[in-house]
């Protein structure tokens, strides 16, 4: 290879100062929510899934798992959450109710992500739940890689009774949302992110104490 082309130098930029392929996945990755009617392949699903049990996961717990939505099971889902938002709101109108179960049909494919903490491990359950939580960037950090659209939603009810049966949840479980995946809609529009002043995040700590983060 020549030396003078594009090659990585360990620090995920290319020797001419370009983020490697794998970081510009990770700073263009953006929200889709124009999906079309096709979902991943199961190959694909398969990828996804693997990706998201890559997350920081102090004493290799697996406190989470994932429930594949697709196809007629949306109508079991949609019709899930809404029974989760009547229980609790009983004067929910009947129009948001409907509202709620379209949410279930924004795509070809939802992937439900729950915390399942371990019970009675050294680990708290906090750390337990921020590990679960991890795993729907992951999950739709590589759905962009794999070229389709995703989006992590969820709705203002949760925890209802009958969303509870249909996941098998124990008690100690949670919802954390679910990821809409699919490809990407023709008339999609994926803005590209704003650069962010980085001082306004990140501060570094000198024997002064904390400065701006300049770099």
């Amino acid at each position: 290879m020549d030396r003078d082309s594009t090659t990585s130098n360990g620090d995920g930029q290319t020797n001419q100062g370009e983020p490697t392929a794998p970081l510009r996945t990770v700073l263009e990755r953006r929200s889709v929510a124009a999906l079309s009617d096709v979902g991943p392949t199961p190959e694909e699903l398969a990828l996804i899934l693997r990706a998201g049990t890559t997350v920081p996961d102090h004493g290799q717990l697996r406190p989470y798992r994932f429930v594949v939505v697709e196809g007629d099971a949306r109508a079991r889902f949609g019709d899930a959450l809404a029974a989760a938002a009547k229980e609790e709101r009983p004067d929910l109108a009947p129009g948001l109710l409907d509202k709620v179960k379209k949410k279930a049909f924004a795509a070809p494919m939802q992937i439900v992500l729950l915390a399942s903490p371990r019970e009675g491990m050294k680990i708290p359950e906090w750390e337990q739940i921020a590990s679960a939580s991890c795993t729907g960037y992951a999950i739709t950090l590589a759905a962009h890689a794999l070229g389709l659209g995703a989006i992590w939603k969820s709705a203002n009810a949760l925890g209802g009774a009958e969303l509870r049966a249909l996941f098998a949840m124990t008690p100690n479980e949670r919802i954390l949302g679910w990821v809409n995946v699919g490809r990407v809609a023709t008339t999609a529009m994926v803005e590209p992110r704003a650069a962010i002043d980085l001082a306004t995040v990140a501060t570094v700590l000198g024997d002064d104490g904390l400065r701006p983060f300049s770099g």
